[in-house]
């Protein structure tokens, strides 16, 4: 097979694809505004797949939380650069008339040093665990400083279930005091009335689709095209409207992050998905609310994503993230500057790179 076929084959079958999902899509539309009946397991808290959002002029304080890192590994020793930013935002009748931070508008990055010895993939826990607890305890102290009605994390509420080590690991400890400053900041939302949201970038998730694949049976065909729910809520979903909410988990006991957790809080993260603009996808929304409540709170939430995130047609995110992440922002070149530093001091030959990084060519 030659190149140009190779590629007629690959465009070929794209194309074909996305005609599977679109028929997908149409056919769920069409139910998407009549009442679903529920799961016998799972009742959930609305009957009706899509719900419309209307436009609410943003009021308040608005804060979001992100970080950037950088990293050098050694042979002995891994080097890791972190900064993060919370950013908070006034506004009054729709426009934005402060904006503040928290650390100050430019920090220097926090260096961390792991002399663990620890294998690749137990590293990249380790640096993902270290950036979650560093954001959370941000979050945290923004929602107190700040006195914010709204807090955004750039991710989800809790750990993804790649960051859990194994029983054996050494990042054990680390994982369930991870744990327990989620619980810290939950608290602190409750505490100081604040609407506490998850916004996912690029969910991967198949939690709601295969909820809609066991209500309107094997003929939707979302199982058998291995559908995650952001490329099926394009289909489904309008521009201004969201989803059907849901739990995170039908079972917390069988869920591998939310077993881990304190039933209360486990048995209050919902979330759904918020189209704002047609031009881009679905963003997840993850929240915490009581289940005889998560119909009304999702739309809140979902409106205040909404009003957050449709200022950029063709990347749909809330802006106030995309300000705290701006700040956040770390290179490269700042970590190898400390990384230099230190070798200097130590000498040249004390530590070396690893061969991959110091290749003459």
């Amino acid at each position: 097979m030659g190149f140009l076929q190779f590629l007629e084959n690959v465009v070929s079958h794209i194309q074909g694809m996305q005609k599977r999902h679109d028929s997908i899509g149409q056919t769920i539309r069409l139910q998407a505004t009549k009442p679903l009946t529920n799961h016998p397991r799972e009742p959930l808290p609305e009957r009706q797949l899509a719900h419309p959002l209307k436009s609410i002029p943003l009021q308040g304080k608005m804060g979001g939380v992100d970080s950037g890192f950088a990293s050098q590994s050694f042979y002995s020793i891994d080097l890791m650069m972190l900064r993060t930013c919370g950013a908070s935002m006034t506004y009054e009748n729709g426009k934005m008339v402060k904006t503040s931070y928290h650390p100050e508008t430019f920090s220097l990055p926090d260096p961390i040093v792991n002399t663990q010895g620890l294998e690749r993939e137990e590293f990249h826990k380790f640096v993902s665990l270290t950036r979650v607890q560093a954001e959370v305890e941000n979050a945290a102290q923004l929602i107190q400083k700040h006195q914010l009605n709204v807090c955004f994390l750039d991710g989800s509420l809790i750990l993804h279930p790649m960051d859990k080590p194994s029983n054996d690991s050494q990042l054990g400890e680390m994982y369930h005091q991870t744990i327990a400053k989620f619980v810290q900041l939950y608290e602190t939302a409750e505490k100081n009335n604040c609407i506490l949201i998850g916004a996912i970038e690029d969910s991967r998730s198949t939690r709601l689709g295969e909820w809609i694949e066991s209500n309107l049976g094997t003929t939707s065909g979302i199982k058998q095209e291995k559908l995650h729910d952001v490329p099926l809520m394009e289909k489904v979903l309008h521009a201004q409207e969201r989803s059907i909410v849901f739990p995170l988990t039908e079972n917390i006991t069988k869920h591998v992050i939310l077993q881990d957790f304190p039933e209360k809080w486990a048995r209050k993260l919902y979330a759904c998905y918020v189209k704002p603009s047609q031009w881009d996808y679905p963003l997840r929304i993850e929240f915490l609310c009581e289940g005889n409540d998560a119909a009304t709170h999702a739309q809140t939430c979902a409106e205040i994503a909404f009003a957050q995130s449709k200022l950029h047609k063709e990347y749909a995110f809330p802006s106030v993230l995309i300000e705290a992440d701006m700040h956040a922002g770390l290179k490269q070149e700042e970590v190898e500057l400390v990384s230099d530093k230190i070798m200097s001091k130590l000498g040249r030959h004390t530590i070396r790179m690893r061969r991959r990084d110091r290749r003459p060519f």
